[in-house]
């Protein structure tokens, strides 16, 4: 009885670790928006006909994108992928507000597309990267200090 109780739990922790369809999916979801709308302003910065609308071009190039990024081995927890989402929105937030900002600059369809690759960059170091760790545990100690709270023992990543 102990041994297939034990089995049951080597099986379950073996499949927990094996990503699923499900897991794809959510991360898709997280993270393919910065690339579908990458894809879009790509199809519209070229201006090439295609058999597909922009959006569609967009939705493509996000799906290949993640997709390729997953068969490679990247696979992210929900965790950062959520800390992607947030980041990358936030940061493309800014980075078009203060272009749209500059006195006799327009968002041509060009530098749109720089300030989304920048805001992808800046996102995935952010999140993905030890440096981003590092920035969060900073800007964590740093937020607590500003706040007056006790200092905190930085916890453990789990990407």
């Amino acid at each position: 009885m102990d041994r297939s109780n034990e089995q049951s739990r080597g099986t379950r922790s073996v499949t927990e670790r094996t990503p699923s369809f499900g897991h794809l999916l959510l991360v898709w979801l997280l993270v393919g928006p910065s690339f579908w709308s990458l894809g879009s302003a790509v199809a519209d910065a070229t201006q090439v006909e295609l058999p597909l609308s922009t959006i569609g071009v967009g939705l493509l190039f996000g799906t290949i994108i993640v997709v390729l990024f997953w068969t490679a081995g990247f696979q992210p927890s929900l965790a950062a992928s959520f800390g992607y989402f947030v980041a990358e929105q936030a940061i493309d937030l800014i980075l078009l507000f203060g272009a749209v900002l500059i006195p006799g600059r327009s968002l041509i369809p060009r530098l749109t597309v720089a300030l989304q690759l920048v805001s992808i960059c800046l996102a995935a170091t952010l999140v993905f990267t030890p440096i981003g760790t590092q920035v969060r545990n900073w800007l964590r100690r740093y937020v607590r200090s500003l706040l007056e709270l006790p200092p905190q023992d930085p916890p453990a990543d789990h990407d």
